[in-house]
This record gives structure tokens, sequence and C-alpha cells, in this order.
């Protein structure tokens, strides 16, 4: 039988597999689609792909390994659950379009792995604005996680010292997830509590509902009709459907392990998946070359993400 940090950690490492999958089948879908319509797809899918769960979980019970729930039903929605939820979907609906935007113009090894800057800026945030500084180790983690990302990326040498920082301006890719980053730094803190309150599938389709919803309309309203949308939807609908499958798997399962670990332990496993990932992935997958000096780059920022969670 397995205890419950085991059960949490192979939670996480679902979770972090799912992420991994989901960012290939959005790198081709940015090949082809909108980032609008990607997204809306991708979210629209999701809430197809849920409903018939929670409908299942509604009808009968089934236990996991530690007794709990595995197929929750519709749960009963406080009140109160409206303000997490909707300042997820709203901060969300930024972070999905500006990933997509993010995969679309740049390589995948040289975008996702920013993504680990995440707790560099929840650890600068709670210093600014709860005073919580970081210890020695959170620190050193932070440090190490911006020299991983300039070894990742270093530049022209003709432009000197600071080189890194005019390389991630002018990869606009790269920069567009340093944003992702810094949303997806407050974003756990609502869905943990948002999840807490109803259940984590639940939460999945109202958040993947809310920001798809957002989409496909505002694309209804600019191009008169929702023809285009549909018709990019068709262009790619294997992706799509695969993007969407693991969306849902990658987002249920991240917020089941909450539930059992903390959320340090749950994002360190997630990162140094999705990062390892992503350049594989760019290489297999997207043809993308000279990988070597961004893998290293990536493992460095990994041991910096790790000794900043984990410091705590």
């Amino acid at each position: 039988m397995l205890s419950t940090l085991s059960l949490g950690f192979v939670l996480a490492l679902a979770s972090a597999s799912c992420w991994a999958v989901l960012d290939i089948s959005r790198k081709k879908l940015g090949g082809t689609m909108s980032a609008t319509g990607a997204v809306a797809g991708l979210m629209l899918l999701q809430v197809l792909y849920a409903n018939p769960v929670l409908l299942a979980g509604s009808l009968t019970t089934v236990e996991g390994p530690l007794g709990e729930s595995l197929m929750a039903g519709y749960p009963s929605v406080p009140l109160k659950y409206a303000l997490p939820a909707s300042g997820a979907v709203l901060l969300n609906m930024v972070a999905n379009f500006l990933f997509l935007r993010a995969v679309q113009i740049s390589p995948l090894s040289l975008t996702t792995p920013y993504l680990a800057f995440t707790p560099v800026f929840t650890a600068v945030t709670g210093l600014i604005f709860l005073g919580q500084a970081p210890s020695g180790a959170g620190w050193a983690g932070i440090v190490i996680v911006c020299l991983g990302a300039f070894f990742m990326n270093p530049g022209n040498k003709e432009d000197g010292p600071l080189a890194p920082l005019k390389a991630l301006w002018t990869e606009r890719g790269s920069f567009f997830m340093l944003i992702v980053a810094m949303i997806w730094s407050f974003t756990p803190i609502l869905d943990k509590s948002a999840a807490e309150m109803t259940s984590p599938l639940f939460h999945t389709m109202v958040l993947a509902g809310g920001v798809g919803t957002i989409f496909a309309l505002s694309r209804r309203v600019r191009d008169g009709s929702f023809g285009p949308l549909i018709g990019e939807f068709k262009s790619t609908p294997r992706w799509l459907a695969l993007g969407g499958l693991f969306a849902v798997g990658a987002m249920a399962f991240q917020l089941s392990a909450y539930a059992f670990i903390d959320v340090a332990y749950v994002e360190t496993v997630k990162r140094a998946v999705g990062v390892s990932a992503a350049i594989a992935a760019g290489y297999f997958f997207f043809g993308e070359r000279n990988i070597r000096r961004r893998l290293v780059g990536a493992a460095v920022m990994c041991v910096g993400v790790a000794m900043i969670l984990l410091a705590g």
C-alpha cells in the first residue's frame, strides 16, 4: 500500500508528465493555429473531457489506496469559491495566451525552461508584499536559477556583460515566458484554495471553461461568427484532442497532489520534468539544435528551483 508521501509524489510525477506532453501539443498547435484559437480549443475540450468523469463520480464511488475518493462528482459550491476561481480564470487567460505566443515565435527548448523562474518570482513577491525574506539557501537558489538562465541564452559577446539580458529581450518568446512564470507564481495559491472548496477536477473544469469561453466569445466578436474559429479547430484535430486530454490530467493530478505533499515538492517535480522534456522534445520533435548548452543551463536552473522551494 502506498504511503501518503509516495502517493503525493506519484501524482506530482503524473502531473509533470502530462504538462510535458501538453507543452509539445501546444507547440504543434502553434504552428497551424492562432494563439487565441489554440487556447480556446484546448480549454473547451477540457470541459468536454471532465464532465463525464464528474457525472460518473456522482453516480458511483471508487476509492484509492488510502481510502480517498478517485471519482469525485459534482460538489456543492460555496459562494466564496467565486473569488479565487475568477482570479485564477483572469490570470490564466493572460498566461495561456502568452505561452502559446512564446512557443509560436521561439524554440521550445529556449522558452519553457524559463518557467523555472516561477518560484523566484514567488520569493520576490513574498519579500516585497509580505516581508518574508528567503533563507540563505533560498537566496542561493535564486542566484543559481538566474545563472542557469544566463548560461542557457548567453547572447552576443559584442554586447558585453549585459548580453544575456539583451538576448532575453530580442528572443521575445523567452521574454513572454518570463511573464507567464510571473503570473503562475500567483495562481497556485488561488487554485489550491478553490480546489479545496470544491474538488480538483471540478475546479479544473471551471478554470478551463471560463478561459475557453471568454476566448471563444472574443473571436466571435472579432470575426463576426464562430466559423473561422471552428475552421481552426478542424485544422489540427488530433493534436487539439490530445492536448485537451493531457491538460485535464495535468491540472487534476497537480491539484490532487497538493492534498498529500507540499506545493514545493509538486512544483520541484513539475519543473524538473518539464524543463528536461521541453529540451528533449525540441531536439527530437522540432529539429532544434545546439541544445547542449541549453540542457546544462536548464539543469542548473532546476537545482536552483529545488533549493528555493525546499528552503521554504
